[in-house]
Formats: C-alpha cells, structure tokens, sequence
C-alpha cells in the first residue's frame, strides 16, 4: 500500500470521480483507475460501486476516507514540522524523455511532501539545448557526456498488441511482422528508435501507420486494434488484460532509463529531489 495510491482514493472519493483526480495529478485516468484497483486487491473489498458512467462511494470506501481525512491532517503536519526551513525555492527543470507517466508520479508524490518546490517538465525529444535542464531523465547516451548519472531502471521490452488480436498467442519471428501496421510514439523516441533499429536489421522498415507523443492515446490505439505498439511489463499489468504481449522470439529487447545531472548544481532542492528519485530507482 502507497501513499499515491490513498491519494488517488481519498481524491476520488471527495469528487466521486477518477476523471477529475487525473485531472487534478495531471496523469492517465488508467493511472488512476488501475491504482486503486491494487488498492481494493490488497484490502481485499471494494471501495467503489462502480456504473457505466459514474462511480459511488461504497460503506467500505466512507470507513476508509473518514480514516484518511484525519491521517492525512496528521501526516501534512508532520512533514511540515520535519522538513527543514530553507530558502531555497528554485524551480527544479526537468527534460523527461522516457517513462513520463512513472516520473510523473514520483513528482506528484514528492511535491505531496514538500509543496513549498515547484517543479517544470518538459515532455521535448527534440531539444538539444539540455544545459537548460537540472535533471534529464532518458536512456544512456553519449549526449550527455558533462553530466553525472545513476541507472533508474531497466525492463524488458514487448511488442504488444490488443488482447483480441488474431496474432495473440501465436510464436511468431520479427521479419513475420512486415506487412503489420505499427503504431509510433513518435520519430526521435528511443522506443521508435528501437523498433526501427530491429526491424530493418530483419530486412523491412516497419508501417507506422499512427505517430502520437500522448501515452494515452497510444495505447488506446494500440488496444483498439489499430496496430502493434511497444510497451514494458507495468504498461502490461496496469491494462487489465486489454493489451498482450506478442512472443516474437526473435525480439529481445531492454529500455535502460537513467538519471543525468549536473553534480556542480546539484544543490539545495535538487539536491534532495535526486536523493528521492534514488529512492525510486529499481
């Protein structure tokens, strides 16, 4: 059980909707949604009744958020009278070019306990002026070559496609794939990169037919049947099986996500927030 994962309840609780809390977080409504349905797995019961356009809060769910008002007083609090007094108010920018939605999160739950920092992210794969950034979050690479970093994660790559798709469940080698359409989350991505890099050493450039940066979109395309897409094992887990993983055996790949900072501004601040995001490294 999770901070977030009480926040995006006891939001969803006051407002009776999961729209306005991914609204309010600035992340998918699945972000949301899937949050919460972990929560109701662990405390094994519902939290909600749930209707075709609405969502009501359940006698389970009134228990939980009467509990939550009075924690969440007592933990704001806290943090208050243990967070140093500093003056140090400086924006934290950050260039985030891989897992937008995970260091979303990690944002919102920091900004949660420190709300005095404030923070702006830029979502750009085109930018090449990165000494603007105090943090850039994207695969190693030789660009960033006056800065200091740290691995955050690495995960294993899958082709993925609607959970009714006729190539579902099917073993299956790359180059098998070149008359499939392909959906791109756009042309300087590294996972675009990637599946490019793949295809064409099988001897074919893939049929992209549908290029969006918006995650969401992505992978509604991708669930709709519109074409196979790219995604990690968490974009598997969080979909409630509308998406699976195609066994293409000859497609291995990984994402490396690493950290970049500068360590002489690395101070006050940002200082802090990279020790958080270690924190969070896996």
């Amino acid at each position: 059980m999770e901070i977030l994962q009480l926040r995006y309840f006891y939001e969803s609780a006051i407002n009776q909707s999961f729209s306005k809390t991914a609204e309010k977080y600035m992340v998918p409504l699945t972000s949301v949604s899937a949050s919460i349905k972990r929560l109701e797995n662990e405390l094994n019961c519902t939290l909600f009744n749930r209707y075709s356009n609405r969502i009501e809060l359940n006698e389970n769910g009134k228990k939980l958020q009467n509990s939550l008002c009075m924690i969440f007083d007592e933990l704001n609090n806290v943090v208050q009278s243990l967070s140093p007094k500093t003056e140090d108010k400086q924006e934290i920018k950050i260039s985030v070019r891989a897992i937008r939605n995970e260091i979303a999160e990690h944002i919102i739950e920091y900004s949660s306990m420190h709300p005095d920092v404030s923070f702006k992210t830029i979502f750009n794969f085109t930018d090449e002026n990165m000494d603007d950034y105090d943090i850039i979050i994207d695969d190693k690479s030789d660009s960033y070559i006056n800065y200091e970093s740290f691995e955050f994660c690495n995960r294993r790559i899958f082709l993925l496609v609607s959970s009714l798709s006729p190539l579902a469940g099917k073993k299956l080698r790359l180059k098998e794939l070149w008359n499939q359409p392909f959906i791109s989350t756009g042309e300087n991505t590294n996972t675009h990169k990637m599946l490019l890099k793949a295809c064409r050493n099988e001897g074919f450039t893939p049929n992209f037919v549908i290029h969006t940066n918006d995650l969401l979109c992505y992978n509604k395309y991708i669930e709709a049947g519109v074409g196979i897409g790219v995604g990690r094992t968490d974009t598997l887990e969080s979909k409630n099986n509308s998406l699976t993983a195609l066994d293409v055996t000859d497609f291995i790949a990984r994402q490396s996500v690493y950290v970049f900072y500068k360590t002489q501004t690395a101070q006050g601040n940002i200082k802090d927030f990279l020790q958080f995001l270690k924190s969070k490294a896996l």
